[in-house]
């Protein structure tokens, strides 16, 4: 190879971080190969060159560098500034987070799988000198049906050749019909068969199978590409009309595909898969089989990704964000609106009045006004960003075009200088109207007692407490005083914004218990008496 000898280092080895010093790193417990080996003189020079050539490091599957490979990464790196050998590293997922910072120090090669026909010519260069006759087509054969495994191959000639000296193509499906083994099938892999030139030709029962094989991915790259391939079955189209029926009915299936998949996730309907998958995935491939075109200049010739998953993850983010605008809008008290009114009607008019007066007015009144309006909306930092974004559209210029870098700076400076004193955040919020549930956090609060006595309702009322017995006076000490009586206190400020605090306070000294009737509760807060009276009375109020 180059005139240089190649010396590998796989995950078998020791290659884990080394010690700093070099004489620790190559000798002792704290060693690995790697710092031996472009340490060593006679690897890095040589007089005679013939004799002793100079080496080369390959390092195999780097990306599996972990666990008790701990700071190896960081070492190779280290290894490979200071190295004067040249270094290969071999890795299999090449977006590996393990490889972020190495791929920085390297020269990315990428090799892609070999084709059918360069599989078979290097197979019949092998059969040939294994002294085995092989036809082209057979070893074409194999290499497609091995997936481009190139030692899966070289088992199936050495397993034949031990009874055969002649390699026919009759063979080769036979032997690869009697031995085949199970495969993981991605999702793009079972899309291209779908869609393929000979996609007509698979049978129902490997149809289900390529669409079964992942029945949430598969639809949705069925549904991103189906429009890009041109039907075999509509022959000669040049007005387009036959096509564009195809696309039509693949269309119509896919939704009745979603319709039943609906069923599936909402309904718990698991028994419709099958029917879905053949809706969603079956029938748009049967109708769109063919060659795949580009419609847009630029385009690759391949099957993108479904583009449904990327759009739902934002839809999702920018609810769970308009969320904490709606609930800080709230807590200001300034409007009681819904999550839909807020996104159609509201959400325009203050945009408008957060941008406007930074493109109008000048810079120190500018955002002083805006300050004030956000603060009287009880809108923090993270809110202004999230109305601009999602006022932001295609084909449109961006809320924020026209305003100076030093307004915008000036705008966080004065926001952040009274950012201590706003409280209000989504999780510091409770039961306030409009929302749609309570949020699990529970905040600090206060609660003032009531000074007043509530007001009797009739003189009845008061005669029953009067009859009450002695054994109901037994069950003072389980009664809530009516001092305790919960109140929320909403106190706002529209420069600081709204505070909600909630704090459990009792004026009396006994324990707190169960919730009491409305009736003993008001006679113990008037003057804690118990009538004198049997507990016939007690218990027919109970």
């Amino acid at each position: 190879m180059l005139g240089l000898q190649a010396i590998e280092v796989n995950a078998s080895d020791s290659r884990g971080k080394a010690d700093s010093k070099i004489e620790k790193g190559v000798g002792g417990s704290t060693s690995n190969s790697i710092k031996e080996l472009i340490n060593n003189a006679t690897l890095n020079y040589s007089d005679n060159r013939l004799k002793h050539p100079k080496a080369v490091l390959v390092m195999d599957e780097v990306d599996g560098m972990s666990a008790g490979d701990r700071g190896g990464v960081a070492d190779l790196i280290a290894s490979i500034k200071i190295s004067k050998i040249p270094i290969i590293c071999i890795c299999n997922d090449r977006y590996s987070q393990k490889l972020k910072n190495l791929v920085n120090y390297c020269l990315m090669l990428n090799f892609r799988k070999p084709t059918k026909q360069q599989m078979g010519k290097r197979l019949m260069e092998i059969a040939k000198k294994e002294g085995i006759q092989a036809q082209e087509n057979a070893m074409e054969e194999l290499a497609e049906r091995v997936h481009g495994d190139i030692r899966m191959a070289l088992n199936h000639l050495q397993y034949m050749s031990l009874s055969q000296s002649v390699v026919k193509y009759d063979d080769i499906k036979e032997r690869l019909n009697s031995s085949s083994k199970d495969e993981d099938i991605s999702p793009f892999t079972a899309v291209d068969k779908l869609f393929g030139f000979n996609g007509g030709r698979l049978r129902m029962d490997e149809r289900m199978d390529f669409g079964m094989s992942d029945p949430d991915l598969v639809p949705l790259i069925i549904q991103e590409n189906y429009i890009n391939y041109r039907p075999n079955t509509i022959g000669k189209d040049e007005s387009g009309v036959k096509r564009m029926n195809a696309l039509a009915r693949a269309a119509e299936s896919i939704a009745d595909g979603d319709l039943v998949n609906v069923q599936i996730r909402r309904y718990r309907q698991w028994q419709l898969s099958q029917a879905a998958c053949f809706a969603s995935s079956i029938v748009p491939a049967a109708l769109m089989h063919g060659n795949r075109e580009i419609l847009e200049a630029g385009e690759r010739n391949f099957n993108r990704f479904g583009g449904w998953l990327g759009k739902y993850s934002t839809t999702n983010k920018n609810r769970r964000l308009l969320e904490d605008v709606h609930s800080h809008i709230l807590a200001s008290q300034q409007a009681n609106l819904d999550r839909d009114a807020l996104r159609l009607d509201y959400l325009t008019l203050i945009l408008r009045e957060l941008t406007d007066p930074l493109k109008k007015m000048s810079k120190d009144e500018a955002v002083q006004k805006v300050v004030e309006f956000m603060d009287t909306y009880s809108l923090s930092q993270e809110d202004f960003d999230t109305i601009v974004e999602v006022s932001k559209f295609k084909g449109h210029p961006s809320p924020m075009d026209g305003i100076q870098p030093a307004v915008k700076s000036a705008l966080t400076k004065a926001y952040k200088q009274g950012s201590s004193s706003r409280v209000v955040r989504a999780a510091d919020l409770i039961n306030i109207p409009g929302m749609k549930k309570p949020l699990k956090k529970r905040v600090a609060a206060i609660l003032e007692p009531v000074e007043e006595s509530l007001p009797e309702e009739n003189g009845l009322a008061s005669a029953e407490d009067d009859e009450d017995g002695s054994s109901d006076a037994e069950n003072n000490d389980e009664l809530v005083p009516a001092d305790s009586t919960p109140k929320l206190d909403l106190q706002s400020d529209k420069k600081k914004g709204i505070q909600v605090q909630l704090d459990l306070k009792s004026n009396g000294d006994g324990p707190r218990g169960k919730k009491a009737p409305a009736a003993r509760s008001r006679a113990t807060g008037s003057g804690g008496k118990a009538a004198a009276g049997g507990g016939s009375a007690g218990k027919r109020k109970r």
